[in-house]
């Protein structure tokens, strides 16, 4: 659990940069950062104990009270597969000066496993590294709701895909994450790495107000039906379309995004500046958007 979910990144030190003045005491700023955001401290003393506080200890499992403890009592709290990278990074960060941001597993390969995020970086005196120090915290609740929040999408991802209608998913920037083929024929693009990834402003730089307005709607969590205006490619003339706006959400009823279905399939491109009308529920199919509720 978690495997795809590590990151082990360096990160430029200030080890070597005269700090800004404080503009509150800096303890204090300290304190209310830890407070608020989970996070608690550690320090590495060089030739190699480790000096933790007590939020870090109990995370770790090691003994609380602020004693001087060996590295590698720390590192044995990791897990054994993430114990070798961690060791990498302390070196990494001594040979090159620099600091480290990481995400890796606390606790045994056959017990209950936590996601700990860690950033750190040195301090130089005299041109040499006398401690290595940071801060960690808890983000398992974090990690687990993000795999949620995937594996939902991959499931709306597998239904979109070959869907005999235009689907679009998008997400609270409002980024296209995946789309049907109906929908990239609908507005004339070929291939999805042509549009995943981007915003719609950016695909549809002339995007009416009516339209930025429903967006924003649905990413408030309502469902929005409307009316657009597309022409066919058959008889060349504008034909008005149901269209509706499904919002889908993370835990705690956050919304991640919306999903975008329009009710036929024979449209070609949007009638710029169309004026969207309210969609009468009855002359909407909605087995689609009930399959999409029934998964999100």
């Amino acid at each position: 659990m978690f495997a795809k979910q590590l990151i082990a990144t360096a990160s430029d030190s200030f080890a070597l940069i005269e700090p800004d003045a404080s503009i509150v005491e800096a303890d204090r700023a300290l304190q209310l950062y830890e407070q608020q955001t989970g996070y608690g401290q550690w320090k590495v003393v060089f030739p190699g104990s480790v000096i933790l506080s007590d939020r870090v200890a109990q995370l770790f499992g090691l003994p609380l009270g602020g004693s001087a403890l060996p590295l590698q009592d720390m590192v044995k709290a990791y897990h054994p597969e993430d114990r070798g990278k961690l060791l990498t990074l302390i070196a990494q960060a001594l040979e090159g000066r620099r600091g480290f941001h990481c995400r890796l597993r606390v606790g045994r390969a056959d017990g209950p496993v936590r996601m700990v995020e860690t950033i750190s970086d040195l301090r130089v005196r005299d041109g040499k590294v006398i401690e290595l120090f940071g801060a960690s915290r808890d983000v398992t609740h974090d990690m687990e709701r993000e795999l949620q929040m995937q594996g939902r999408l991959r499931i709306i991802q597998d239904l979109v895909a070959d869907m005999p209608s235009p689907v679009a998913i998008v997400d609270d920037r409002l980024r296209v994450v995946d789309c049907s083929v109906m929908w990239l024929k609908a507005h004339r693009f070929v291939e999805r790495r042509e549009v995943v990834g981007k915003t719609l402003q950016q695909l549809f730089p002339d995007l009416p107000t009516e339209c930025r307005e429903e967006y924003e709607r649905a990413l408030k969590g309502q469902t929005v039906k409307t009316k657009r205006s597309y022409v066919s490619p058959t008889s060349n003339a504008p034909v008005a379309f149901n269209t509706v706006m499904v919002p889908w959400f993370v835990t705690d009823r956050k919304v991640g995004g919306f999903t975008i279905v329009i009710g036929w399939s024979e449209i070609a491109v949007t009638k710029a500046g169309a004026t969207p009308e309210p969609a009468a529920d009855q002359n909407f199919d909605g087995s689609l958007l009930d399959m999409l509720n029934s998964v999100i």
